[in-house]
């Protein structure tokens, strides 16, 4: 009965449709963690193998947590099914089609599920959050009056010429009509959204409420819905893709660091290689993740089920999962300060802070290193250095792209391969690319124990 006023509540609410679609895909049933209501999920396995992936490109993450440098209260928005803002095409319609007990349907509105659904729906909240395209006049003329004053858009008929409307197909999309916003209509937050996660940090309290006004204008005029539940509203400090968010910087979010714990030593290489995977998405937030990590990653399959000596890969394994739990807070960058380099280099990995110096101390941004290949293991630990280095300028490069940049190192030879009109082998390349950067290179003394010790 649960499946049956579900369909039926999708259908009185226009989401789906009968069907006469040739496609027909089964639906999976999950039961929610209330132990009561259930949650229809379609298995479009099937489906999706025959669907050309689409290019659009999802934000980079990191990219999403900085721009809070200056910022006091945070906001984050998580939208209410927010694939189902978006309308289907009739082909469209046709393949999302579904079979159950009491019938065949096709979706109306956009389904979780098919490949390409998160790449639509970035797509739109990107035009959303940034306002390029308007919605065509059919679509336009559903939206409410308050809403296109707000806007300062005219009602459909008044404002766009009809002949300059490219003509209604039923393989159209609000792209493929590309009718362009007005000019006033810019970007609302100056940010964009991780699918349907929108984070945002303000000044004053003032501001953020305006903000807020402003976005909410937007999504109303999208038809995207905000969950309230799951959404923050002037808190001082945010969850936002499994970070933490404040004033102070960022850090992994708690619950899910404690997480790995008590986590036993997996008994398979894949177990292994699932651990390092979850923690490469925090390894900004470990120092000399790589070196601990190194004995980790040589490990084989035949060296784990036979049980031998692996008391350096628990040790590491042990040192990965503190580390995780104790992870630092991470400052926000400011390009309006210099940033700080500090590399370091051992036998056989090449690891690097990125810093700004505060009061007088420097405080870590992001940490980042990498092991060694087979040749660079032979290189003197002065061009491990160099190397190190690289890694930062490589990695962060559109963090810190333009900005002043102090090295803080324990030899000559980086000054030297950047001045020097005799350097020769790999010294060559690298002091092409250093050369690109405004680079203060200050050598560290061996009784400046602060940074002589890294």
């Amino acid at each position: 009965m649960k499946v049956y006023e579900l369909i039926k509540k999708l259908l009185e609410k226009g989401l789906v449709e009968h069907s006469e679609s040739p496609w027909a895909s089964p639906i999976v049933i999950v039961l929610k963690k209330n132990g009561v209501d259930i949650r229809m999920c379609i298995d479009y396995r099937v489906v999706n193998m025959f669907i050309k992936l689409s290019n659009y490109l999802l934000p980079l993450i990191d990219d999403l947590l900085i721009g809070f440098e200056s910022a006091m209260w945070f906001m984050s928005l998580d939208m209410a099914s927010g694939f189902w803002a978006i309308r289907m095409t009739e082909r469209a319609k046709l393949i999302s089609a579904f079979v159950c007990p009491f019938g065949h349907f096709q979706w109306v509105r956009m389904p979780f599920g098919l490949k390409n659904a998160p790449l639509v729906y970035q797509a739109v909240i990107n035009n959303c959050l940034w306002g390029f395209v308007r919605l065509p006049p059919e679509e336009e003329a559903e939206v409410d009056q308050d809403v296109l004053d707000f806007l300062q858009l005219e009602r459909p008929g008044g404002g766009v010429p009809e002949e300059k409307v490219p003509a209604l197909t039923d393989t159209m999309t609000v792209f493929q009509r590309n009718i362009p916003t007005p000019s006033h209509m810019g970007p609302v937050l100056g940010r964009s959204s991780y699918i349907d996660d929108i984070a945002h940090g303000a000044v004053s309290w003032d501001q953020l409420c305006d903000d807020l006004n402003k976005l909410l204008f937007r999504l109303r005029y999208w038809n995207i819905s905000v969950s309230l539940p799951k959404s923050e509203f002037g808190k001082r400090s945010i969850p936002y893709l499994s970070h933490e968010i404040s004033a102070e910087g960022i850090r992994a979010t708690p619950n899910i660091a404690k997480g790995v714990q008590d986590l036993p030593f997996p008994n398979t290489l894949k177990g292994v290689q699932s651990f390092l995977g979850s923690l490469n998405y925090y390894h900004k937030f470990i120092e000399d993740f790589p070196v601990v990590a190194a004995v980790l990653y040589e490990l084989t399959d035949e060296q784990i089920r036979s049980k031998r000596d692996l008391s350096r890969a628990k040790e590491s394994f042990e040192i990965l999962k503190r580390k995780i739990v104790s992870t630092p807070l991470l400052r926000h960058p400011d390009r309006t300060k210099p940033f700080v380099i500090i590399p370091h280099a051992n036998r056989w990995a090449a690891c690097a802070v990125l810093g700004q110096e505060y009061d007088g101390v420097v405080h870590p941004v992001r940490y980042t290193g990498r092991v060694l290949n087979d040749a660079e293991l032979r290189y003197h630990i002065a061009e491990k250095e160099v190397i190190a280095v690289l890694r930062v300028l490589q990695v962060f490069r559109t963090l810190i792209e333009g900005c002043p940049l102090v090295v803080y190192t324990r030899y000559s030879v980086l000054k030297w391969i950047i001045q020097s009109k005799t350097a020769d082998g790999r010294c060559v390349p690298w002091g092409v690319t250093l050369s690109h950067w405004n680079l203060d290179i200050r050598k560290v003394k061996k009784d400046e124990d602060g940074l002589a010790a890294i």
